[in-house]
This record gives structure tokens, sequence and C-alpha cells, in this order.
């Protein structure tokens, strides 16, 4: 196929007729395959294509069957490349200074209202690794009808929609008044969360600031300063564990996971959740240096973006890439909220935009 500006486009027999969208291949209701793909003929060969407006139909040799496929779907394909999955968004990365007057807010009634304000508000979160929901009722009902917008609660070891104060009612050390240094959850997940929601609906007390550090932000400063650091903890599996409430909970993975296209996709990394494990000597040595190195980037107070959450404001972050933490407090607070499975989120982004 030849376009307007002249690219040329090869698209070989079995996948024109393999992406046709007649009901007899994709069922148009559940938009899934149904053509045996398998079972087409090895030498499948066209006898003749054409171009009529919208559609391109193409004929096969020892058939009266006829394929459409649209000219805006085969737009999409016109140069070969690998699968992607990628977000409809473009990430911002930021640091503590860039972070300051980005626009993290939107208002709870407008999300609540209807899609414009939803899609808003997912899109700040796949911009920047987090937003706020200003607004929002301090009340773990009207948290959780805010999170459900997106999606159902992922169930998880602690439940699924969450009511928690400094207790230790889990073997968990959020459930104490200490302080938390950044990390993700669920390094011991084989699946770890993907959002995670946080609202505070009560302190009285001192202390207590959240902190969040764009882990995408942190690998960029590694790749481009640290080459041999981003590479040890893009390669060497670091195990997890979760060990309490009649479980012992074990995963690993690096601390920067690419996908298939080389592409960061996730940023998982837990100090007090790593489990014990041993390599030889030079690995270790090598694993141990650039831990420090991330660590300190991490918990350094020029990456991080800092506030004591208040009842009315509900934090959703993208667990994946967003590392958070906590100053220790003093006094009485109880904090609410839930996780969601990433594929939700980004699947309810792909419907709102």
């Amino acid at each position: 196929m030849t376009w307007d500006d002249g690219v040329e486009s090869w698209y070989p027999w079995l996948w024109l007729r393999d992406h046709a969208h007649d009901e007899a291949t994709i069922h148009p209701v559940t938009q899934q395959r149904q053509l045996d793909t398998a079972g087409l003929p090895a030498n499948l060969r066209g006898t003749w294509a054409s171009a009529d407006g919208d559609v391109a139909r193409i004929s096969w040799h020892g058939s009266d069957e006829i394929s459409e496929v649209p000219v805006e779907f085969l737009r999409r394909f016109r140069a070969p490349s690998t699968a992607s999955t990628a977000m409809p968004v473009q990430p911002v990365l930021w640091d503590a200074a860039s972070i300051a007057d980005a626009p993290l807010r939107v208002d709870h009634e407008v999300v609540m209202a209807g899609d414009d304000g939803l899609r808003e508000w997912l899109t700040i979160v796949a911009t920047y690794g987090f937003a706020i929901v200003s607004g929002t009722p301090a009340t773990a009902t009207a948290t959780e009808a805010l999170i459900r917008r997106i999606a159902y609660v992922r169930e998880t070891i602690f439940g699924g929609f969450w009511e928690f104060t400094a207790d230790l009612a889990k073997a968990d050390l959020a459930y104490t008044t200490t302080y938390l240094s950044a990390h993700t959850d669920g390094t011991y997940s084989n699946d770890a969360p993907g959002l995670q929601m946080l609202h505070c609906l009560y302190f009285d007390g001192a202390g207590g600031e959240s902190t969040l550090v764009d882990g995408f932000k942190i690998a960029e400063v590694l790749r481009a300063t640290e080459p041999e650091v981003f590479d040890t903890l893009s390669t060497t599996a670091i195990p997890g564990q979760y060990i309490g409430d009649g479980s012992h909970l074990m995963a690993a993975r690096p601390v920067f996971r690419n996908d298939h296209n080389g592409a960061l996709v996730q940023v998982s990394y837990n100090n007090s959740d790593r489990a014990p494990f041993l390599l030889p000597p030079d690995a270790m040595a090598r694993l141990y240096a650039a831990l420090r190195v991330f660590d300190q980037l991490a918990n350094s107070e020029s990456m991080q973006w800092k506030q004591v959450l208040q009842p009315g404001e509900a934090l959703l972050f993208d667990n994946w890439r967003t590392l958070h933490g906590r100053h220790a407090y003093s006094g009485r607070r109880t904090m609410c909220g839930a996780y969601l499975n990433h594929e939700d989120f980004e699947s309810r982004l792909r419907i709102a935009r």
C-alpha cells in the first residue's frame, strides 16, 4: 500500500486475513478473534486488493471470500514494530523543584460528576505518577466510592478497602507511628499492586509528612550518571517477603523492570521487606553499592514531594512508578485506602481518553 505521503507499507497475506474485520473473523460484541488462524493455508495469497474509501478489500485464491480491513486500521500499522501496550499519556519526570508548580489537584465533585473529571484525574496520575482529589468527604464510604470510579478494589493480605491506625493490627510498619523511608508496596507479590489510594480521615498530632519520589526520574538520573549502577539494578533480581498474619509471601524482581522493548515499566524497592539472599562476593558488593546510591537519591529532599495530608485530600499514586514514605508522627491518626491493579487503571484511562 502506498500512502498519500509516499510511504510504502507491506502487509503479509496471512496478517491481512488474520486481521479482517468481518463477523466470521472478529466477534462484533466481544472483539475476540473467531478465526482459526492456525488452520489457514501457509501459502495463502490474495488474488486482488483494492482500497475503496475507508475500507480495503482482499479476495483470496481458491475462495469466494472477500475480506475487509479498515484503512485507518492499516494506517496504525503502516510501519512494522514490536508490540506495545504503552499508556496514551507521556509521563513527565520530576524532582522536588520541578513538581512544585505542577497541576496535581482535581476537585472531588468534578471527578464524581462525569467522565471529564475522571479523565482529568487519571491523566494527572499518568503524567506525574500521583494526584490529589481535594474536597473528598472524610469518610471511608466516600473514599471507597471515589476509588471505585476507576475499578474494583484489589484484595490483598490487608483485605480490600481498609481503614487503619497505628495499632499493629497487621505485621507491617505502616501500622506504627515510626518513620518510613521511600519504598514501593508489594515487593513480595509476583504482581505488585499497581496503584494505591491513601486518605487521612482524622489527625490530631504532629509530624507525619507524606513523601513521594518519582522512581522513573531516579532511573533517568542513574542511567545518565551511573550506568553501572543502573545496569545492576536492572538485572539483579531482589527478593521481597511478608511474614505474619499466617502468611509467608515471597517474590523477586529487579529494582528497575523493563518491558520487551527495553522501556522502564516498574520500579520495585522496599528495604524493609527485602528477603535474605547471598550472591557471589563481587556481585553482592556491586548490589550493595547500587542500593546505597538508589536509596540516597530516593530519600533526598531534592527529589521528594512532601506534604502533611489533611482530611479531604485523597492521594492516588502509581505504585509501579512512585515511591512513598512517611515521617514519624505523634498523636492519633486514622487512614483509609485501597489498592488497584495496574491494568485496570490503564483500561479506565484508555476508555476515558
